[in-house]
Order: C-alpha cells, then structure tokens, then sequence
C-alpha cells in the first residue's frame, strides 16, 4: 500500500491499520459487500450523516446486518476519498451473514479538479442492481468507464434495456429539459447519491424516465459525486450551462467536496 494509501479493519470495537482483505472473504469471492464513497477535507469526512445513513440501508437491506458507523483514525491534514465497506464476511454463496467485516480505505488527492469534463453514453444497456445500492459488484460501470476513456472522454453515461437514461457510470446524472432541472428517477433503480440529493435541496428537480437518445435535446448537462461534486460535462455538441455551473461554484464554496 502506497504512501498516499491507508487501510483499516475494524475488529473488537476498533480500527486497526489493514493492507489486505481474507481471501475467504465473500467480498472477494462473490463481490458481496456494499460500501459508501466518501470526501475527506482537512481529516473531516464530508456529509457523514447522510453516507452513514445510506450504508446502514444497505447493509441492512442487502446483507441483513445492523451497522453502526466510527470513522477511521483520519489525520487533520487528510484530503481525499475515504472508502467504508460492509462485507458478507466468510460463508457461501447462500449462507445467512454472521460475521460480517467491516473496512476502510482511504486515497488522498492533491490534484485541483477541472470546470468541465467530457462524455460519452455508453453503447451498450445496463441492468439496475441492488435498487441503486453500491456494491462490490461494479463490473458492469468499470467496463463503461474504461471503454469512453478509450475513446478520449471522461465519463460514460448508462442507459437501461428500455433505452432510458439512468446515470453515470460514476455517479448521478442530471440535464436542464425545456427550462425544468431534471434528473432520472429512483423508480429506475439508479442510486440515491448524497450529492445527488445535496443539489435537490437546493432547487427545484424533477425526476423523470427519459430516452437517452433525447439527450440531444437538453441545454446542459451534469454529474454528480463525492468526488467531483458537480461537474459540467460537455457531450455531443452540448456545453456547460448555468445551472450546473451554479451549482458547481456553491458546491465548491461550502466545501463539501475535498
């Protein structure tokens, strides 16, 4: 693990420093875990609550397990992504989970984010997992993210077998229709990002079932996630837009990003 890279487990009621998970774990046999992604500015963990909040569904929805979250022995000077994960722990792949594991991993950063990025949507249909959940499952957005970035862009936007939009392959989506700020549905299994909401608390949004093949049609479009907060993209011949550079510029005042 690299110098910019620590890792915790927590065991007995505390975290202890970590560099590798069991190999019997079922996250690794089976990618059964869930986790949250979270910002670290200055040791602080960014909009703790409401990650903690989404974890906890999660373990309890998906592995049954109660989880109760204490932040890692971060330093005052952390910046960076801080990744929790709840595991199935050892067992089968049918096995009730017992003894789950809980463990952390954080990245620092020291690169100053752009004003825009690029994207692309991605060729091919996905299939909504877990009701939007994050899960050690991530195949199907690591291989849309790795084909646009073949391609020279930054970001791959999903669509699911009806052809709607649904999100980035690294976070929320949302695009300005006809004057209304929109952003798809939970309906459509996307996932309820912690940005994703922070920007509905600050307008008014409408959450829609929308043809990809529309998106020619939207004024501006952007993404959302811990990492990047709100990010302009630009995509076939559409440009950033004032509302996702509004929103971009707050979200970068009340540093709720690293």
């Amino acid at each position: 693990m690299s110098d910019a890279t620590k890792g915790w487990l927590f065991e007995g009621g505390r975290w202890t420093d970590a560099t590798s998970l069991p190999l019997t774990d079922r996250a690794t046999r089976y990618g059964m875990a869930v986790f949250a992604t979270i910002g670290v500015r200055d040791g602080t963990a960014q909009l703790l609550e409401k990650h903690t909040q989404l974890l906890s569904a999660s373990a309890k929805n998906l592995l049954g397990v109660d989880f109760r979250f204490i932040t890692p022995p971060l330093d005052s000077a952390d910046r960076g992504m801080l990744r929790v994960y709840v595991t199935g722990g050892d067992g089968g792949p049918a096995d009730p989970v017992r003894e789950p594991r809980i463990f952390a991993l954080f990245e620092s950063l020291s690169d100053n984010l752009p004003d825009f990025q690029t994207a692309r949507l991605h060729a091919d249909s996905v299939t909504p997992f877990a009701h939007g959940a994050k899960t050690g499952n991530y195949w199907a957005q690591c291989t849309a993210q790795a084909g646009v970035r073949a391609g020279g862009f930054d970001h791959a936007l999903l669509r699911d077998a009806g052809g709607r939009l649904l999100s980035g392959a690294m976070g929320n989506v949302f695009f300005v229709h006809k004057g209304t700020l929109c952003t798809p549905s939970l309906s459509l299994a996307v996932r309820p990002g912690v940005i994703r909401s922070w920007v509905m608390e600050q307008q008014p949004v409408q959450e829609v079932e929308f043809s990809a093949d529309r998106l020619e049609e939207a004024a501006e479009i952007f993404l959302t996630n811990s990492r990047l907060g709100v990010m302009p993209l630009k995509i076939a011949g559409i440009g950033p837009g004032p509302v996702g550079c509004a929103l971009r510029d707050r979200c970068r005042r009340e540093k709720i990003i690293p």
